[in-house]
């Protein structure tokens, strides 16, 4: 196995929290917006993580020869809508309102999306230990036969 694909997973790790730390903020910034730009409803985001049909069982199990050159990973990111229907709010005097005075919101709770945040931050910080215990074990392995 290749001495940088520790590296590599590490980095693809850290990416995947990236996007999902991006789309957390988008839904916590439009928790409370009643119209996007196109008049509509926001439907929340979120990220999904579908394994790459290029990878079969046996390539994985014999060393993911791809994945441990760098030429690819061993799955793809997609942000995708959600479908959940929106938050109905009785506000009769917003300018949003329906006939019967209700304002729809997404339905997206801050609470749980600040939830989903410390699990990203904790997530990140894995890969970036990772990657710092792979490249203290590389230097390690350069100083074998140093002292010669």
């Amino acid at each position: 196995m290749n001495m940088f694909a520790a590296f590599d997973i590490s980095a693809a790790g850290m990416n995947l929290e990236r996007t999902r730390l991006d789309v957390a903020a988008v839904n916590l910034a439009n928790a409370n917006t009643t119209q996007g730009p196109d008049g509509q409803v926001f439907k929340p985001l979120r990220v999904v993580a579908h394994p790459n049909a290029a990878y079969t069982f046996d390539m994985m199990l014999n060393g993911m020869q791809r994945l441990a050159t760098g030429s690819a990973t061993a799955f793809s990111v997609v942000v995708e809508p959600d479908d959940a229907p929106p938050r109905l709010v009785y506000e009769p005097g917003h300018p949003d309102a329906n006939e019967k005075g209700f304002v729809a919101y997404p339905n997206i709770s801050p609470v749980s999306e600040m939830v989903k945040l410390i699990g990203i931050t904790r997530a990140y910080e894995a890969n970036v230990r990772a990657m710092n215990i792979a490249k203290s074990m590389a230097l390690k392995a350069l100083e074998i036969g140093g002292d010669r």
